[in-house]
């Protein structure tokens, strides 16, 4: 059993010690906010992942699991590793904010008496591993106090939706160290959850930093590009998804991350594309690939929008359009650089009135939207009440209805950001159908998704995506 101490109980904090405590490690996390604590001691878990209720459950009751208000209280435990997983948002330059990091790196500075090793879980810039040992020996300078530590980098590659099968079940570790005792330390700690020493990589801490963005980068990479082609497929009267099948039968390309649709959102793709184009332009090394990947994306909820409102023009204003899907993808309550964030509000600037539904993140978008919109019990039953139907997230409820469900609708109309359904089908049952990449195969107008945009809506999202 190793004492290991967690910083943040957001979602990489509680999902790491969780799964650190399954392995009847002693896992002590440190969330400041008392109230949080309670909640998580009854076994309520501030968001939704499947299955993570439960084994903070499991670690409570086995007390593998504890909760603490202060870094002070945690020390106590004497923990050989520190795990720092406080959240690193987006400034409005695209850059990281580091200021909870570096909080996080004086107050350990202030209180740690033996060696340990800090690990750097949060996604952070380049050099961030550099600066946090820096300010640690600064803090134990002015104690006058000579302790041994090292600080690793240990970057987290969690799915949500799917976090407890990636953090025990990875496809890898990447650690970044510049000591053997802080390797074999991480190496011990996570070999439980390794089929073999191939799975676990070792390299400098720049690297391992480097390492986080690059891979962000590149599936958000594969889903603009799917997204741009599925635009030219619509114009030119190709299928996406049979190109999808093309090109992923090739084994260097392979499936994943090549569906169509309105582009990615959650909090980590958007933030960390953002952040690699800052930090390229920081070092004189700009990164203009990745910065078309975030303009293509934007520029992806902004044709989906045009779509709806060109095929309704001035009459817009007298429907009522559903929408099914709010969290930014199945499985999660995250809201997040949602596409339902953006096509809400340019839906109710044309005056349309707005019916929403989602299986799990409806509080969350109450939030943020109140009453202007209408929030539905039932996916179905809301049909009765729309004009038409937007398709935002492709949550498993959705998937499988037999055609005739959206006849219900006023006009018989979907607009599907997701490709959940068949085109040819669709169009047998009467349904006037809009997606994306496959608008052909219904014998749409294949200008569909066309690439005029309002100017004013352009402008709005660009400011608030950063673009």
């Amino acid at each position: 059993m190793k004492n290991i101490v967690v910083i943040g109980a957001g979602y990489v904090g509680l999902v790491t010690g969780a799964c650190f405590a399954q392995k009847n490690n002693r896992v002590i996390i440190v969330e400041h906010n008392q109230d949080k604590i309670a909640r998580l001691l009854d076994g309520k878990v501030p968001f939704y992942e499947p299955g993570l209720d439960a084994y903070v459950s499991s670690g409570i009751q086995q007390e593998t699991l504890i909760f603490v208000d202060s870094l002070e209280k945690a020390l106590a435990f004497q923990p050989e590793l520190i795990f720092s997983c406080v959240g690193t948002p987006s400034s409005d330059d695209g850059s990281a904010d580091l200021s909870q990091v570096w909080a996080v790196a004086h107050q350990i500075g202030r209180f740690i008496s033996q060696y340990c090793v800090v690990v750097n879980k949060s996604t952070v810039p380049v050099g961030t591993a550099l600066k946090v040992e820096a300010i640690i020996q600064q803090e134990l300078a002015v104690r006058g106090v000579d302790i041994a530590f090292d600080v690793a980098s240990n970057p987290e590659f969690l799915k949500e939706g799917d976090a407890l099968n990636d953090f025990v079940h990875p496809d890898r570790v990447v650690i970044g160290v510049t000591s053997e005792r802080a390797k074999d330390l991480l190496w011990s700690l996570y070999q439980p959850f390794l089929q073999g020493r191939n799975q676990f990589f070792v390299m400098n801490r720049e690297s391992a930093e480097l390492t986080k963005y690059a891979a962000n980068a590149m599936l958000a990479t594969r889903i603009s590009f799917m997204n741009q082609i599925a635009l030219l497929a619509d114009k030119v009267g190709a299928d996406i998804d049979a190109i999808k099948q093309g090109i992923a039968a090739d084994r260097r390309i392979g499936g994943a991350f090549l569906n169509a649709g309105i582009g990615y959102g959650g909090s980590c793709f958007p933030k960390d594309v953002k952040a690699l184009v800052f930090m390229g332009n920081q070092h004189a090394q700009p990164m203009s690939l990745v910065q078309e990947v975030d303009e293509v994306n934007t520029r992806q909820r902004l044709v989906f929008i045009n779509a709806i409102i060109k095929h309704y023009g001035k009459a817009i204003a007298h429907k009522t359009i559903g929408i099914w899907g709010l969290a930014f993808k199945p499985e999660t309550d995250d809201i997040r650089y949602s596409p339902a964030l953006d096509i809400i509000p340019a839906l109710q600037e044309q005056g349309a009135r707005i019916v929403v539904h989602d299986p799990i993140a409806t509080g969350n978008i109450q939030q943020i939207f109140k009453d202007t919109i209408t929030y539905a019990q039932n996916p179905l039953d809301m049909l009765h009440d729309c004009d038409c139907l937007v398709v935002l997230t492709d949550w498993k409820q959705y998937l499988n209805h037999e055609k005739a469900v959206f006849t219900k609708l006023k006009d018989a109309t979907v607009f599907d950001g997701r490709n959940c359904y068949d085109p040819k089908g669709m169009m047998a049952a009467g349904i006037t159908y809009r997606c994306i990449g496959k608008n052909s195969l219904a014998n749409q107008n294949q200008e569909a998704l066309c690439d005029v945009v309002i100017p004013s809506r352009m402008e709005k999202i660009h400011e608030q995506h950063g673009s």
